[in-house]
């Protein structure tokens, strides 16, 4: 999933460098900016993706259970 978010950032933000040249002399470039945000936020979208899994992967599993300490003891 992160590799086509990064895939898909780049490919965004060479649609608005393409963009940008192409309206160099018109100044209109809405949609530079627009390539150019989505391009962005992929790319953040990818970063935290990817920095959330290895997070996962780095801590140990931990054990839920410890044999029998939930039960309720008897009063005397």
């Amino acid at each position: 999933m992160r590799i086509l978010l990064f895939i898909l950032s780049v490919l965004s933000l060479l649609l608005a460098a393409h963009r940008f040249y192409l309206a160099e002399h018109t100044g209109q470039h809405k949609g530079g900016l627009f390539f150019l945000l989505i391009g962005i936020q992929l790319l953040i979208a990818a970063a935290l993706i990817s920095g959330h899994r290895e997070e996962r992967t780095s801590k140990p599993p931990t054990s839920t259970g410890k044999g029998g300490s939930n039960e309720a003891e008897p009063r005397a």
